[in-house]
């Protein structure tokens, strides 16, 4: 019989949010679904959701009071999606509590994951009750504050630069299982270099760089693309839209109509990546790739694009921009480069996926 998987976020998920976490989720799920897991998920949901919208609808067509909890199979599994907004802080907890409590005894998962936070109490509510209990970490979160990891709690890192700094607080061995990216889904099959682009206008992701950027290069075009998660990009839109040289796109459900249209893609991130994920996305169609040297950024890069080290000063992105748009052996060089580095073997999806299921077996089984 095939495993039983239960993923647990006090945090609303897919398709409400739909970041790099997100999606590398729902990917390994699809994965592990078509070869016959079970899989359920537990999560929040607003009150601005679609899903809670829908779910008051059908209460009302039955003449009911709209639940706390709603249910629904879009992504091929159930989705119980808990409503927080109308609760206390103290009801809050108990409903979850109360929810996890359901599921763990109704479905009796064969292990419980989770990638919010370690302090997530329907994770560590699972660990408790005997059930094996994984933590994917792919933000540095509360591994920053240094706290040693609970015993009944196995780290997955997606990237060894995580991987490295989980260590130091568990004795447990971290394993480490890259995103799950399909890369066919991001080559287009012809480019036109147009922009240099930069996703996600919110300060952690560099955006006062990137606007300094494109103020200083007003004979480029630039492509900005909203993000779907965290921080308030409004400011920052009417900031990028007062220039002339600057095109903003809402946030893009297929990434190919962005990648189409790039030229060199932008990431001039401040918060520490695990990964970045858009880095190999964009490799995958030759696109050289400019970032700044911070955590699991330079292990992705590889040789496929230019590291910065100065994260607030937006002079050496500029100075990057300039050769790769004037020498243009250098940006075949380098665009050749990038798409050798997005066919590292460990970036394949499928290996991911069979290294995820062996090394949560093995930790079933021991």
């Amino acid at each position: 019989m095939m495993p039983k998987l239960l993923f647990v976020s006090t945090a609303p998920f897919y398709r409400d949010v739909s970041g790099g976490s997100e999606l590398s989720t729902i990917k390994l799920f699809e994965s592990l679904y078509q070869l016959g897991w079970q899989i359920e998920i537990i999560c929040a949901l607003s009150v601005r959701s679609s899903y809670f919208r829908r779910g008051v609808w059908r209460s009302l067509v039955r003449l009911q009071k709209p639940s706390l909890c709603m249910v629904d199979y879009d992504l091929g599994y159930p989705c119980w999606r808990q409503v927080t907004a109308l609760s206390t802080k103290f009801n809050r907890e108990r409903y979850w509590i109360e929810l996890i409590d359901q599921r763990l005894r109704k479905y009796r998962p064969d292990l419980v994951l989770g990638h919010d936070t370690l302090t997530c109490p329907l994770l560590n509510y699972a660990a408790h009750q005997g059930y094996p209990s994984f933590y994917f970490a792919r933000n540095l979160g509360t591994l920053e504050n240094g706290d040693p990891i609970p015993d009944n709690i196995q780290v997955i890192a997606n990237s060894p630069f995580i991987a490295s700094i989980a260590s130091q607080l568990t004795s447990n061995k971290i394993g480490v299982v890259l995103p799950f990216v399909d890369l066919c889904q991001y080559k287009v099959a012809e480019r036109k270099r147009r922009y240099i682009t930069f996703i996600n206008l919110i300060p952690e992701k560099g955006v006062e760089v990137a606007i300094k950027i494109a103020r200083s290069l007003p004979q480029e075009n630039f492509l900005f693309v909203k993000g779907k998660w965290g921080g308030d990009q409004g400011l920052y839109l009417k900031l990028a839209d007062s220039l002339p040289n600057v095109e903003i796109w809402d946030n893009q459900e297929d990434m190919r109509r962005v990648y189409a249209l790039t030229d060199i893609l932008l990431v001039p991130s401040h918060f520490i990546e695990t990964f970045g994920r858009v880095i190999i996305e964009a490799q995958a169609n030759g696109i050289p790739v400019i970032a700044s040297s911070v955590g699991g950024i330079p292990y992705t890069l590889g040789q496929g694009g230019i590291l910065v080290d100065s994260k607030n000063d937006p002079q050496p992105y500029i100075n990057a921009l300039k050769r790769l748009r004037t020498d243009e052996d250098y940006y075949i060089q380098l665009s050749a480069l990038a798409l050798q580095n997005s066919q590292r073997p460990e970036f394949d999806l499928q290996y991911q996926v069979q290294n995820f299921i062996r090394l949560v077996e093995n930790r079933i089984r021991s």
